[in-house]
């Protein structure tokens, strides 16, 4: 009887994948492959929608790339008198940069995120062109960003992809992993301030055997949405839904099919050569391609002997090169169907090219007095 159960249970999950049909609450609902970007289930993905506090995700990430972490923030009557959920801070309160990005993603604390936005750029508005700036960088170009918080706003939207986009994006970077995986984290008592024990509003990182983060979020106009990233063996999925009355257990019933139905096969090992590329005014005339990483990608079963892999190297590149620089990339497809895109990067320096023979000043000076001088001896 279990075994029956076990095979209906992976009958229903294939279909329900394959077809895009799931019995859930969201409005707008994706999941992806983290590393490859592929979409392995999706809802109205490209629906625009207002993200609440998963806005916050963009926030951190644009508070580690472009702040001082161990800065001392001086806090604004604007950040302490801020709406919404929060930390705490009190005006005049000193505390480090990376310690309100912890309040940030793990309490939700508007009053952080407009602390970072004003330490970063100066203030909200200069802060959001910034974090429309970067999403844009990512591809997420279904994205207005109006505030750091998510405090609703009709200019103030995302859509399920480019969130999960933004989220990948993000989940490169390691102090970001680790904030957002932190389920309990004390802070020590700050200038003008006092000691904190910030608890993470994620409970799915509880609920989930391998869930890595990320964000939950709430207001009467958005309704609920969260963000959730979970790891099996080699697959590394992230789930995104937008107005969603039932978002835990409908993360759940996505994570579990979307492990069910596909595995990670590794394409290529890192350091293979794949292609090469033609470079100009180099030492060499080509540079050789290699891949960055290990590269996995998310297949079923039946599709695994289907892939073809397509490389393209950047055109019009000039020395000098160094090496793991991105000169190109290489597509994956499974019948016709893009489902991943990785960096090629260059194997080795290469310099530019020297002239043969350059004469000195010195050396120029010295022919130009001895031409002249031999021009006038015939007039």
């Amino acid at each position: 009887m279990n075994f029956l159960k076990k095979l209906l249970l992976f009958i229903l999950t294939t279909v329900i994948l394959s077809t895009n049909v799931f019995a859930i609450s969201a409005r707008s609902a994706v999941v992806i492959d983290k590393e490859s970007g592929r979409v392995l289930f999706s809802h109205n993905k490209d629906e625009k929608r207002g993200m609440a506090s998963t806005t916050k995700i963009m926030t951190a990430i644009c508070a580690l790339e472009h702040g001082n972490p161990q800065k001392i923030v001086t806090i604004s009557p604007t950040a302490s008198g801020i709406e919404g959920s929060s930390m705490y801070l009190a005006i005049g309160e000193k505390l480090p940069l990376i310690d309100l990005i912890s309040g940030l993603m793990i309490v939700s604390g508007n009053d952080a995120a407009t602390a970072i936005a004003e330490t970063v750029s100066g203030d909200v508005e200069t802060f959001a062109a910034l974090m429309n700036k970067k999403a844009a960088e990512i591809g997420a170009y279904n994205t207005s960003f109006t505030n750091p918080h998510g405090l609703s706003d009709e200019n103030h939207y995302t859509t399920a992809h480019d969130l999960a986009k933004i989220t990948a994006y993000a989940m490169q970077n390691p102090d970001f992993c680790e904030i957002v995986a932190t389920k309990t984290k004390k802070l020590p008592q700050s200038e003008g301030g006092y000691a904190r024990t910030l608890v993470n509003h994620n409970k799915f990182l509880s609920m989930y055997e391998g869930c890595m983060g990320v964000k939950t979020g709430f207001t009467k106009a958005t309704g609920r949405c969260l963000v959730t990233a979970a790891k099996k063996n080699e697959l590394s999925l992230i789930c995104v839904t937008l107005n969603d009355p039932d978002d835990w257990a409908d993360h759940r019933t996505l994570l579990d099919s979307a492990f069910d139905t596909y595995s990670a096969v590794k394409i290529k090992n890192k350091d293979t050569l794949v292609d090469t590329a033609e470079v100009s005014n180099g030492t060499i005339s080509e540079v050789e391609l290699v891949t960055a990483s290990d590269l996995y990608v998310p297949l079923k079963d039946e599709e695994k002997d289907l892939v073809n892999i397509k490389a393209e190297a950047f055109e019009a590149l000039t020395a000098p090169i160094k090496k793991g620089d991105v000169l190109g990339k290489i597509l994956v497809e499974v019948s016709g169907e893009k489902c991943g895109e990785f960096p090629l990067v260059a194997k080795t320096d290469v310099e530019t090219k020297k002239p043969i023979f350059k004469p000195s000043s010195g050396f120029s000076d010295t022919f130009k007095k001895f031409l002249y001088s031999w021009i006038t001896c015939f007039q």
